[in-house]
């Protein structure tokens, strides 16, 4: 019996298995490594996060106790925790040999590291314009509240009591100021992430809005003029049907110029308004010719008599 041909392939595995432990033997040490590192890196990272009161400064933190209190230092711990164990399994990939896969992880690794100065810096930017933002807009609300901005809906006709809270003119200013700054911080922060499509679509974005501001703008001074007009013509004793259509003609053009100015449909406004100019004209040369006809009459009468005084005298002066 061969037993040569029988024990050759258990030789064949054990030789194989012998020159695989050393390997293998370092892979355990390496795993237990991170384990342990990553465990100790993010308590300490969680108890030095907790230790600067980021948490507590954003509302939380109340319950020592409760992990949830403390979103920043969790979620620091644990970013910590797993990039200890990416680095160890690059490493574990790099004993065991496996050049073709550990050469992939290693170009994508370094694509994000070297993206890292550039998303810091981005978020860097974020912070410091969102900061900025709410000082501003507290700024703007605190001095617009002061010179009574809040009452000018009511002034304009939009509602009869001026909102309070979140709802008043001068907060709506106020977040207005916000979305704006961080518009522009979305801008520089995706220019420096290198995001060219997200950089040209928030700048035409911020643009469209700056025209629908300015358009709001011109309608609501449009409706200010309005109401003066309005106000001026009733202290003057002027009729009501003659005061609402002076009100409502120049609420009418400002809406009209409002819109043009957000860029709407500009041929298709000045047509209207060329029509609406038109219909008036017309709605009022009828009227006049409806209503006036006994006057216009009667000065026509007088215009005849005085013409033939007039012809009459003159034939008696050359007698």
């Amino acid at each position: 019996m061969n037993w040569g041909g029988i024990i050759e392939p258990f030789q064949a595995f054990f030789s194989t298995l012998i020159d695989f432990l050393p390997y293998i033997l370092a892979v355990l040490v390496l795993l237990l490594l991170a384990w342990i590192l990553s465990k100790v890196l993010r308590a300490g990272i969680r108890k030095l996060v907790r230790a600067t009161g980021i948490d507590k400064r954003l509302g939380k933190g109340e319950d020592p106790q409760d992990p949830s209190q403390f979103p920043v230092a969790q979620g620091a711990g644990t970013v910590v925790f797993w990039i200890v164990w990416i680095l160890f399994l690059l490493a574990i990939l790099q004993v065991l040999g496996v050049e073709g896969l550990f050469d992939s992880i290693v170009v994508v690794f370094q694509k994000i590291f070297a993206a890292v100065p550039n998303i810091i810096a981005a978020v860097l930017v974020l912070g410091i314009f969102y900061l900025v933002g709410r000082l501003l807009a507290k700024l703007v609300t605190k001095a617009l509240t002061s010179i009574h901005f809040d009452e000018l809906p009511v002034k304009l006709g939009l509602v009869k009591e001026a909102p309070t809270g979140a709802g008043s003119a001068s907060n709506v200013v106020g977040y207005i100021v916000m979305v704006f700054i961080m518009l522009f911080a979305i801008i520089m922060a995706a220019d420096l992430l290198g995001f060219a499509a997200v950089n040209n679509l928030i700048a035409v974005l911020t643009q469209f809005l700056g025209l629908v501001l300015l358009g709001a703008v011109i309608i609501g001074i449009g409706i200010l003029v309005a109401n003066f007009l309005a106000n001026i013509l009733r202290a003057g004793g002027r009729a009501g049907p003659m005061v609402s259509f002076v009100r409502v003609s120049v609420v009418v053009l400002s809406v009209l110029l409002g819109i043009r100015a957000m860029g709407f449909a500009n041929d298709l406004i000045l047509l209207g308004f060329g029509l609406a100019l038109g219909a008036a004209a017309i709605a009022a040369a009828i009227a006049f010719g409806l209503g006036g006809r006994e006057v216009a009459g009667e000065l026509l009468a007088r215009w005849t008599k005085t013409g033939s005084s007039t012809g009459k005298t003159g034939d008696k002066t050359k007698k």
